[in-house]
């Protein structure tokens, strides 16, 4: 019988903001395209696999007490892979106002649209990757200051 691995998925702000927690998994046929796997000699997580081109790819260290972001894009749609580490996404539709807080851990995913300005707070040390179809454009970084509460 072949087991099935679900991704589970969390939606933010009418799906403009969409968190990805990728399974754990052992090397099996059949695994979904997105995926973390426990190897013997370490972890391999598989989080884009797509016809959607990478034009840019940052990585960012996470430090509690400094805060990542305070923008958001007009043209830049952006993912976040949670290398290792505990941190709070805070995002913010900039036309209506609406906001969500998006918890993130080791091997979550997040994508978030453009008009959605955001900010991470680490709450441990740890490693993310963000990377976009769109390359990266100084002019395309609008400031936002979003606050926690």
């Amino acid at each position: 019988m072949q087991q099935r691995h679900m991704i589970s998925e969390s939606v933010f702000l009418g799906g403009r903001v969409i968190r990805k927690t990728l399974p754990v998994l052992s090397p099996q046929p059949g695994a979904p395209p997105l995926k973390r796997l426990m190897l013997p000699q370490g972890e391999l997580a598989q989080f884009h696999d797509g016809i959607e081109p990478i034009r840019y790819l940052a990585y960012i260290e996470l430090r509690p007490g400094a805060l990542r972001g305070n923008h958001y894009h007009k043209v830049k749609r952006e993912y976040v892979y949670v290398i290792g580490g505990k941190t709070e996404l805070l995002v913010q539709d900039v036309n209506s106002g609406d906001r969500a807080m998006v918890p993130l851990n080791s091997g979550d995913l997040a994508f978030i649209e453009t008009g959605i300005a955001h900010t991470l707070r680490p709450l441990t040390d740890g490693q993310a990757v963000e990377f976009s179809a769109a390359p990266f454009d100084g002019a395309d970084i609008y400031r936002f200051p979003l606050e926690f509460t």
